[in-house]
């Protein structure tokens, strides 16, 4: 493991490439908490709370790809940074605006126009791996490696927000999402790797992504995935609250993220002699597997190792499809192939969000567990036609 780790930092710029791009990647997981608190302090309603991160979440998912077909039309550096600029802009705005109570529709314009423009950092990064790396073992190495950084995203996010909050304001909390953001963005634009690989504007990057027919079909799991993501994300919290400790919600979810990031590091040390169809679809069975503990926990003591063990095939999961996706995209759509893959999890994350909150009123604490394992199964049975399916040739539009 050790080894492959190394062989993904020897290339020049690498370490620097995965560090700017958490910088700038961090506001993701500040942001739905900063707007929460912000919108619900300013408005009184948690109704137009959980509508302003709704209408930022949406407008994510529906904007992505569109960023995405941009760069691979014009560039990174013509796309990435001024969107960083303008959603700066946006955050500004949404705390000046709270400042002088304008009101929950001006407010939740703001969070869906910040929604919108959120830097497309991720789909950047992963289109580059699929670039800077020849040998597959090494690239899956790195798909892995971004896969378990990401989740430091989730764990540093949120408790950053609660100590600006604390010590400070909402108001504060986004206009500093906003500096964060651009400031990150800008130091992962000035990464010497990221001159490699510009579109070539040929007739290709005039393709859509969509084209590639077996990209189309990853995106079904993907939401599915994305539904029982969002659903454990209202479960856990739920749970805490029910046994009457709010501090453990954090710290359950904290679990959840580093299960993931040890299942990350097992699965990238780890020399698999089967397909990447085959891996994808055993991991998905995974996933719905552990999230059996969960169902299961009756009490706050068993949350902790359910939560842990909940998490341990996400990062994996999405280090596999990642590389799917850099085998089925078509040439010169990369960036936007990587933007449906996130706008398919978001929307499904919002989805499962959603619904567990309405089974919680229903079922119990133990309704968004029932709705995470039925996506997961879901999911599951949709990858089975990935199973022994040829990876690794040049895709063309179907």
């Amino acid at each position: 493991m050790a080894n492959t780790y190394r062989s993904v930092f020897a290339r020049p710029g690498a370490a620097r490439l995965f560090a700017s791009s958490l910088i700038g990647r961090l506001p993701l997981g500040m942001s739905s908490l900063t707007m929460l608190l912000l919108v619900r302090e300013s408005t009184h309603s948690y109704a137009a709370a959980g509508a302003a991160v709704g209408a930022s979440a949406l407008a994510a998912a529906l904007c992505g790809p569109v960023l995405g077909r941009l760069i691979d039309l014009v560039g990174r550096r013509l796309v990435v940074g001024p969107v960083a600029g303008l959603q700066a802009c946006a955050y500004l705005a949404l705390a000046l605006a709270a400042g002088a109570r304008m009101g929950a529709p001006v407010l939740i314009g703001c969070c869906a126009l910040a929604g919108a423009l959120v830097p497309p950092v991720a789909p950047v990064v992963r289109a580059l791996l699929r670039e800077l790396y020849d040998e597959p073992r090494v690239r899956e190495t790195a798909f892995s490696l971004e896969a378990i950084l990401q989740e430091t995203i989730w764990i540093a996010g949120p408790l950053l927000t609660t100590v600006v909050v604390t010590v400070s304001s909402p108001r504060i909390a986004a206009a500093m999402l906003g500096a964060i953001g651009l400031g990150g963005t800008l130091l992962f634009l000035a990464s010497p790797l990221l001159a490699t690989g510009e579109p070539r504007h040929g007739p290709a990057g005039r393709v859509s992504a969509l084209a590639s027919q077996r990209l189309r079909r990853l995106l079904v799991p993907v939401a599915l995935m994305g539904a029982g993501l969002g659903a454990v994300e209202v479960g856990i919290p739920s749970l805490a609250l029910h046994d009457g400790s709010r501090a453990a919600s954090g710290s359950l979810l904290a679990l959840w993220s580093l299960g993931s990031m040890a299942g990350g590091v097992g699965y990238s040390s780890a020399r698999w002699r089967s397909g990447l169809g085959s891996r994808y679809a055993v991991l998905l069975l995974l996933n719905c597997l552990s999230l059996i503990p969960l169902l299961l926990t009756g009490s706050l003591a068993l949350a902790a190792p359910a939560s842990f063990i909940a998490g341990l095939a996400i990062a994996p999961t999405f280090s596999c499809l990642y590389s799917l996706v850099g085998h089925v995209v078509i040439p010169n759509s990369e960036h936007e192939a990587f933007s449906w893959v996130l706008s398919a999890l978001v929307i499904g994350i919002a989805a499962g969000s959603a619904g567990a909150g309405v089974l919680i009123s229903s079922l119990g604490i133990h309704g968004p567990f029932l709705l995470a394992l039925i996506a997961a199964a879901c999911a599951a049975a949709g990858s089975v036609r990935f199973a022994g399916m040829p990876f690794g040739v040049s895709v063309t539009p179907t």
